[in-house]
């Protein structure tokens, strides 16, 4: 049940009906049109987790995935939208992520979609170290590939039905065939509910409902001897609340408490299109995918029983992506030579609307409090609040146009010398961005001293920002083979040094501050009192921000051994990464109501990752650790020099333990029952840039129990069993702290068919 965590393997050829092979003594077959060197002979640290390993976990989504993967944490907090990925050291909150996601191959642009639901995925390969040279932008930390089932591989009927805490209900179902002219279909949907984990005090109700359905239909045909055809149509829908934030106040956590609405709904689709021609001295792969995104998020932004202020933020986004990779065949190769080429082009156009509804007690304290605290005495005539506004509401409207684009060249040679393997590469990369923006705001005011009637004054704030870069990416490894890798097993060893960069991008959550300034100055502008803006606030400047560089260093070694019944696989690596630039969410002080992007100097981060399976007839545990020591060395933002301090909300370390046992029984009904226990721990935690919050070290247990008949299968989880509080995000709202705490404890109960 637990093979595969370092390796698994999966036979792309016609197999009985209702059977999937996944067995480490197949051969390995590509699983990506980029892969043309196997896993074990990759000169990165690689965790593979199988469709077997990821039903027997429930891991449902690529968030879950921190519970195996060293170094990698992906919180669960927020929303669905909220993916924030962290992986070595490195990540963000917001905009660009670290890691590259590639669902059947195709490149899943939007961060928005990262927190998708797992269904079906025959395996996930993630693959850390930048991988800059064959992925690009936004691989700086890795690329995790994940490869649903394939009517190629298994024809039958799968189907399952879960049941759980909060009511969760969980259901999919898809089938799989091949037709006599051999045309391929497969086809899924799944269907999830949740009532939620957290309640929201103020009104009882829960903060974190949710609701989603998921689709998959997949069509794969022979055109011709040498033309493969594959077309693979997904889409889903989901709503969920979210965000049950507690505000920290004198060391202690306040109940989940706001009185606005919190909300996160997507509806995503996507068309690929994926043909391979076969040629007598090549292959030549085609990717071509039409991406749509419709989401909408509406918050509540200062979190608290007070009507401060309000968010409603909606982005239409359509992309599309093209992608064409060359490999040899025959007399384009040698027996010390291999190589491939490749060319990819992307465009998406963002159309984003994200009013800021600001109500009578924001208007209040963030308004005309500021206004009013610097009015001189002698202008102020008398009163304590001279300057008035006659709305209880109004609505700071933003909108945005973001084009964005680029297209790449890339190669990498492959070089054979007996047990050694050279690889060397190198990506030329471009990236453009455009964005149209306008803010506007009106208001009704009046200045009590000299004015007997109310004023309307309006503020604009628009115009147009644009982002051009041009990366070049290189990669050399070298990978030493040891022992005799045809009998019990063998050694290798590698060293890489790799460039990896993650893009640029636009702060869109900060112009209602920008805004805000404005109307500020103008308002004391029209009174005589002539300011230079807010020095805690922010201005224009800070609408861009700039692309993430990094160049790691990397040693390692992986091993195999069987013999008999025994297997055990191992893998261990060093690295350092050296990072300039780095993206960073930061929450400007004082009482700014946004956030944003922002480019800090510069940073390092090293550590060490040790992988280890081992079974022996029914028994198998596995062993998964990462430490990193991630830091600043140069970073003063003029309101505190943070040079030498840990890099927030990445852990220092990640564990995960299990154990298992298989009990098999000679009989034609029941196959196996196991019986699993795990334990992830993660930890220590910093939630600032001058590291005086902290989440200390923390372990939460699992155990699991999986009955296998012939035809279907029960089992039963159990989560965080010892109810242990730990935090998940910590964040700053208009001078407020906030903290979520993690899920309590969990359990499900389940069945799964398959025919």
């Amino acid at each position: 049940m637990l093979k595969e965590l370092l390796i698994s393997i999966v036979i792309a050829s016609p197999l009985c009906e209702g059977e999937v092979v996944d067995t480490l003594d197949a051969v390995l077959v590509e699983t990506s049109v980029k892969q043309i060197v196997p896993v074990e002979r990759m000169a990165s640290p690689v965790s593979v987790v199988s469709m077997a390993e990821l039903e027997d976990r429930g891991i449902d989504s690529p968030k879950e995935l921190s519970a195996v993967v060293p170094n990698l944490y992906i919180p669960d907090y927020g929303s669905s939208m909220t993916s924030s990925i962290y992986l070595r050291g490195f990540g963000s909150r917001m905009e660009n992520p670290v890691l590259g996601l590639y669902v059947d191959d195709v490149p899943v642009l939007n961060k928005n979609a990262y927190d998708m639901d797992m269904l079906d995925v025959r395996r996930a390969d993630l693959i850390r170290g930048p991988q800059g040279t064959l992925y690009g932008r936004n691989s700086m930390c890795g690329v995790l590939n994940l490869t649903t089932l394939s009517p190629s591989v298994y024809n039958g009927v799968r189907a399952s039905l879960e049941y759980g805490s909060a009511n969760t209900l969980s259901a999919k179902i898809s089938a799989y065939d091949r037709t006599a002219d051999g045309l391929a279909v497969g086809a899924l949907v799944g269907y999830r509910h949740s009532d939620g984990f957290y309640t929201n005090e103020y009104d009882g109700g829960r903060c974190d409902r949710y609701d989603g359905v998921a689709m998959r239909l997949r069509l794969e045909k022979k055109l011709t001897p040498d033309l493969y055809f594959e077309n693979i149509f997904s889409a889903g829908a989901l709503e969920q609340g979210g965000w049950p934030y507690r505000q920290y106040v004198d060391g202690k956590l306040l109940p989940t408490s706001y009185n606005d609405k919190c909300a996160y709904s997507r509806l995503n689709v996507t068309e690929a299109v994926k043909l391979r021609y076969e040629g007598e001295n090549c292959s030549l792969n085609s990717v071509s995918a039409f991406q749509a995104l419709l989401d909408r998020m509406d918050l509540d932004q200062d979190f608290t029983a007070k009507s401060m202020f309000t968010l409603a933020q909606i982005q239409r986004e359509a992309a599309l992506t093209q992608e064409i990779v060359l490999k040899p065949k025959q007399g384009w190769k040698t027996d010390w030579w291999n190589w491939q080429s490749g060319a990819f082009a992307f465009y998406k156009g963002n159309r984003m609307s994200a009013p800021v509804n600001f109500k009578r007690d924001g208007i209040n304290e963030l308004i005309l409090g500021n206004a009013n605290a610097n009015i001189p005495e002698d202008i102020a005539g008398g009163y304590d609040a001279p300057l008035a506004v006659r709305e209880d509401d109004f609505v700071i409207g933003s909108e945005f146009m973001i084009s964005t684009f680029g297209a790449a060249l890339y190669h990498e040679s492959y070089f054979t010398f007996g047990k050694w393997l050279l690889t060397a590469g190198l990506r030329l990369d471009y990236e453009g961005g455009v964005m149209d923006y306008r803010s506007d705001a009106a208001i009704h005011y009046m200045f009590r001293p000299t004015m007997r009637d109310w004023k309307r004054y309006e503020t604009l704030y628009e115009g147009m920002v644009d982002n051009h870069y041009v990366e070049f990416l290189p990669k050399l490894s070298l990978l030493y083979e040891a022992g005799d890798l045809g009998g019990k097993g063998g050694i290798r060893a590698f060293a890489t040094v790799s460039k990896g960069y993650r893009s640029g991008g636009f702060n869109t959550q900060i112009f209602s501050d920008i805004l805000q300034n404005m109307m500020m100055n103008g308002l004391m502008a029209d009174l005589g009192v002539y300011l230079d803006g807010s020095e805690e606030g922010v201005k224009a400047e800070h609408t861009a921000y700039r692309p993430e560089k990094s160049w790691n260093y990397e040693i390692g070694a992986n091993m195999d051994y069987k013999s008999g019944n025994h297997r055990l696989n191992a893998s261990a690596s060093v690295f350092y990464i050296s990072c300039r630039d780095q993206q960073i969410t930061l929450f400007p002080p004082g009482k700014s109501t946004g956030r944003m992007m922002a480019n800090v100097g510069r940073s390092r981060s090293m550590g060490a990752e040790f992988s280890a399976l081992y079974d022996f007839k029914g028994f198998s545990a596995s062993a998964a650790y990462g430490y990193t020591d991630a830091r600043f060395t140069k970073y003063d933002d003029g309101h505190a020099d943070c040079s030498g301090k840990r890099i927030p909300y990445s852990p220092e370390h990640t564990l995960n333990l299990r154990a298992g046992y298989a009990f098999g029984f000679r009989s034609d009904v029941v196959r196996h029952l196991e019986i699993s226990a795990d334990c992830s721990g993660i930890g220590s935690i910093w939630w600032d840039e001058a590291n005086t919050l902290c989440q200390p070290f923390h372990i939460m247990a699992g155990a699991d129990v999986r009955l296998d008949f012939k035809w279907f299968g029960l089992w039963m989880r159990a989560d965080n069993i010892l109810s242990e509080e730990y935090d998940v995000f910590y964040f700053k709202s208009i001078g407020n702290s906030f903290f979520q705490r993690g899920k309590p404890f969990r359990w499900s109960l389940g069945i799964s068919l398959s025919l």
